[in-house]
C-alpha cells in the first residue's frame, strides 16, 4: 500500500478511510456473528450424533435389568445381556457403563458395571447428583472426569426404579471419552475463526479497492484543479462520471468568473486611467506655463476627475455586489419610496406618475443596486417628461428567472441614432440640463453586473423607454 493509502486510514477526514472504516463496522461484527452461529450449530450437532448412542444404551441397560433372589434370599440387579459394543468389554478402552446407587455427592456405588472400568467406578458432578435424586426417571447429560487419566467424558445418566428393588432408586450412566469430539469441535472452531478472519480481510481490502476505484474520478479532478492552479491548464480537463461532471462544471464556471473578475478589474483601471489622462494633461500644461492658472479650470479638471474616479469605483462595487447570492429585495418596496422623494424633487411638473408592479416581484441582488438602477432611470424620465412617467415592473413570459423594469415617459425622446451614445460614461446628449452624463451609463454598468440588460427605444407615449433586464428570485 502507498503512502496516500497509509494515510487515508490516519486520517479522520480521509473521505476512503470513513467509507472503509463505515464497512469494516457492519461487516466484521456480521462476520463474527455468523462464525459464533456455525460453530455453535456444528457443537451442537457434534454432541448429539455423540450422545445419540449413549441414551441408546441406557435404553438397552434398561430393558436387560432385572432382578433375582441371591442364595441368601436378598434381591439382586442383574443383566440379562450385556450391551454388543466389544469396547466395553476392553479395560479403560473409553467406553463405560455402572448401574448402582447414587449419593448426593455423586459417588456411584456400583451394581453392576462394565469391565472397561476395571474395578473402578464413576463419579458425576454433585448439582446432577442432587437433580437426579429428586427427579426418579430424568435423564441428564453432562460432563465428568474417566479412570484413564482423568479423560475427558461426556455422560448420560438416567434415574429409573426398578420392580422388586423396594421404591429404591438407582442410576445407570453410559460414559464415553469424549477427547475426540472435543478435538473435532476445536479443529472446526479455529478453522471457522481463521476463516472468517480471512473473509472480513479480504472484504475489508476488497472495500478499499472499489472505495478508490470508485473515487479515481475525484482524485482526478484533484490533480486537474492543481494544473488549473499551477497554470498548466487554463480549465478542469477530463470526461467524468454524471455524479461528477456537475461539478467540474462548476469548478470550470469558478474559474471563468474568476478570470472575468481579474479582467474587469484591469478594464476599470485602464478605464480610469484613461478618463483622469485628459484631466491630468491639462493641468500639467497649464502649470508648464508658468502663468497663474485658473481656479475655474483646475475646479472644473478636478470635478472631472472625481466623478470619474466615483464613477469607477461604484462600477466595481456592483461588479462585486452582482455575484452575491442568497440577497434579494421586493422590488414594489423601492418603486413606492422612490415615486414619493421624485414627486417632491418634480412636484412643478405635477408629473403623473403610472406604476404596475406585479406582486410578490422579488429582484435578486442587493437593495442599493436596485435604488440606483430605478433612481437613475426615473430620475432621467423626470428630467425630461413633459408631465406622465409610466413604470412597468413584472417576471418575464419566456423566462421566470428573469424580470422586466420598464420606465416610459412622454418627452422628446431620443432619436435612435443616438441610443448607443447616451448609455456611455460622461456623455450629455443635452448641455441644457444639469447632470454628469454617468446617470445612463452607470444603469447599464450595474445592469451588465447582474448579467443583465439595459434597452432604449422609443415610448409608445411619444419619449424615451428604458428597459432592464434583470435576475428574479425563484419563489
Amino acid at each position: 500500500m502507498n503512502e496516500t493509502g497509509r494515510n487515508l486510514f490516519k486520517d479522520n477526514r480521509s473521505l476512503v478511510g470513513r467509507l472503509v472504516r463505515g464497512a469494516a463496522i457492519w461487516v466484521v461484527p456480521l462476520l463474527a456473528f455468523i462464525a459464533i452461529a456455525l460453530i455453535w450449530f456444528y457443537r451442537t450437532s457434534t454432541y448429539k450424533l455423540f450422545d445419540d448412542p449413549l441414551r441408546s444404551e441406557i435404553t438397552s441397560l434398561i430393558a436387560a435389568s432385572e432382578t433375582v433372589l441371591s442364595p441368601n434370599g436378598s434381591r439382586v440387579l442383574v443383566l440379562s445381556r450385556q450391551p454388543l459394543d466389544p469396547r466395553y468389554q476392553q479395560a479403560l478402552s473409553g467406553r463405560y457403563w455402572v448401574i448402582g446407587n447414587l449419593s448426593s455427592s455423586g459417588q456411584i456405588k456400583r451394581i453392576v458395571a462394565s469391565r472397561s472400568l476395571y474395578e473402578t467406578s464413576l463419579e458425576i458432578p454433585e448439582n446432577v447428583a442432587r437433580y437426579l435424586l429428586k427427579n426418579p426417571g430424568a435423564e441428564v447429560r453432562a460432563y465428568a472426569e474417566g479412570p484413564d487419566n482423568n479423560e475427558p467424558l461426556r455422560l448420560v445418566a438416567r434415574s429409573v426404579i426398578l420392580p422388586n428393588m423396594n421404591a429404591t432408586p438407582v442410576v445407570m450412566v453410559v460414559a464415553a471419552n469424549s477427547g475426540p469430539a472435543n478435538s473435532t469441535i476445536r479443529q472446526f472452531t479455529f478453522f471457522a475463526i481463521g476463516l472468517m478472519i480471512m473473509l472480513s480481510s479480504g472484504l475489508v481490502i476488497a472495500v478499499f479497492a472499489q472505495v478508490r476505484l470508485g473515487l479515481r474520478p475525484l482524485f482526478a479532478l484533484r490533480e486537474q484543479v492543481a494544473n488549473v492552479r499551477e497554470g498548466r491548464n487554463d480549465t478542469v480537463l477530463g470526461d467524468y462520471p454524471p455524479e461528477i461532471q456537475p461539478l467540474a462544471t462548476e469548478l470550470n464556471s469558478l474559474i471563468s468568473h474568476n478570470k472575468d473578475v481579474v479582467e474587469r478589474a484591469r478594464t476599470h483601471v485602464a478605464n480610469l486611467a484613461h478618463a483622469l489622462k485628459t484631466p491630468l494633461a491639462v493641468l500639467l500644461n497649464e502649470s508648464s506655463n508658468h502663468t497663474q492658472t485658473s481656479s475655474e479650470i483646475v475646479e472644473r479638471q478636478s470635478l472631472l476627475m472625481k466623478n470619474q474616479v466615483d464613477h469607477h469605483l461604484q462600477r466595481a462595487r456592483a461588479a462585486a455586489r452582482g455575484q452575491m447570492i442568497g440577497t434579494s429585495v421586493l422590488v414594489e418596496d423601492v418603486l413606492s419610496p422612490m415615486e414619493r422623494t421624485l414627486s417632491r424633487i418634480y412636484k412643478d411638473k405635477d408629473i403623473d406618475f403610472d406604476i404596475i408592479c406585479q406582486k410578490g416581484l422579488h429582484f435578486r441582488g442587493e437593495k442599493r443596486d436596485l435604488d440606483d438602477l430605478l433612481g437613475n432611470l426615473m430620475d432621467n424620465a423626470c428630467k425630461w417628461t413633459g408631465n406622465i412617467v409610466r413604470i412597468r415592473a413584472m417576471i418575464l413570459d419566456s423566462d421566470p428567472t428573469q424580470l422586466s423594469l420598464s420606465v416610459e415617459d412622454n418627452g422628446s425622446g431620443l432619436p435612435e441614432s443616438e441610443f448607443v451614445e447616451a448609455v456611455k460614461r460622461g456623455i450629455r446628449l443635452d448641455e441644457s440640463t444639469p447632470g454628469t452624463g454617468f446617470g445612463l451609463a452607470i444603469v447599464n454598468d450595474l445592469a451588465k453586473a447582474y448579467q443583465g440588460s439595459l434597452i432604449l427605444s422609443k415610448s409608445p407615449l411619444g419619449g424615451l423607454q428604458a428597459n432592464l433586464i434583470l435576475p428574479a428570485r425563484l419563489s
